[in-house]
């Protein structure tokens, strides 16, 4: 069998539906803060404590001690295949090609979040693309005097555990009121509907007017692949979660795809089965990728319910 050159590949347009995919299936995608990446790596400055005291005149400065920080995101890739009988491209009367293409953007989008959310081993490149937001609160950082589990609940959901988990973030210096959010699994919905707070007002308000749900008044973002999982999955089948994330901390990579790959970020090819692999099978084959970086900026900002009752 001949080696696939460079040129049989042909990229594919991204089109809207496509892109609408990747953000329907994907709150880590909708809420991270982007960071353009022209490089494999990239270093994002992390803000820490700055010491400030009153001064008497004449007096000295108070000097901030430690040393500035920062955060590496590395570009990982996901990606998969799929192969499509000519006569199905030729003869088909749906559109294969861009009915496939919202399946995979949807799919890379789950496979995002489990990854950003929900692993439970540290970062290993791939099967374990990053540490997630589960990892990071679960784990200590002394760049940060972050102490594992300081933010993590887990348990039944019940009101007083889930006003302490956010309890959990509400009173330090990282909590910022705009820029907090709920990523959550749907399996939280139901039994949010049952909770009522002291004045028998619901936490969770539902709406069906296009306005975010809230819990405890923030908004909340569904995602399915918000749950537990050993590596990174499109469908995990761990514990559900809520997550508390700083959309500000929570940081995502946009690095490029290789060029046979059209962009914007996914991106799909094709290749017809006049080349390769498919001459001898009459069919051609279909890739979808994206590539991202990401990180938790600060373990601080961030809360973790995990609903393991």
């Amino acid at each position: 069998m001949a080696r696939e050159t460079f040129e049989d590949w042909i990229p594919i347009e991204n089109g809207d539906k496509a892109i609408q995919a990747l953000n329907r299936g994907s709150a880590t995608e909708r809420l991270a803060r982007p960071e353009p990446m022209g490089s494999d790596t990239k270093w994002v400055p992390r803000s820490g404590t700055f010491a400030v005291a009153a001064i008497a005149k004449g007096g000295t400065y108070v000097e901030t001690s430690g040393t500035n920080d920062y955060v590496e995101l590395i570009a990982r890739k996901a990606g998969g295949a799929i192969r499509i009988a000519e006569e199905d491209l030729t003869d088909g009367p749906v559109d294969v090609i861009n009915t496939k293409k919202v399946d995979a953007a949807r799919n890379l989008g789950y496979f995002f979040d489990n990854a950003t959310l929900g692993t439970s081993a540290a970062a290993n490149g791939t099967t374990i693309p990053y540490d997630s937001v589960y990892k990071a609160v679960r784990t200590t950082d002394t760049n940060i005097s972050y102490t594992a589990d300081a933010n993590y609940i887990g348990g039944s959901a019940t009101y007083n555990n889930l006003s302490l988990v956010l309890s959990k973030v509400e009173d330090s210096i990282w909590w910022s009121e705009d820029d907090f959010y709920w990523i959550a699994s749907p399996a939280f919905k139901h039994v949010l509907r049952t909770i009522y707070d002291t004045t028998n007002k619901p936490i969770f308000l539902e709406t069906t007017d296009g306005t975010p749900n809230t819990i405890f008044g923030y908004p909340v973002a569904w995602t399915v692949a918000a749950r537990t999982s050993a590596t990174a999955t499109a469908a995990p089948a761990g514990f559900p979660l809520l997550c508390g994330v700083n959309r500000q901390l929570l940081i995502k990579g946009m690095a490029k795809l290789s060029p046979q790959i059209a962009s914007s970020n996914p991106g799909f090819a094709i290749q017809r089965a006049g080349n390769g692999i498919g001459f001898l099978t009459d069919e051609s084959l279909m890739k979808a990728a994206m590539r991202r970086g990401f990180k938790v900026g600060a373990a601080n900002a961030f809360c973790v319910f995990e609903k393991t009752s």
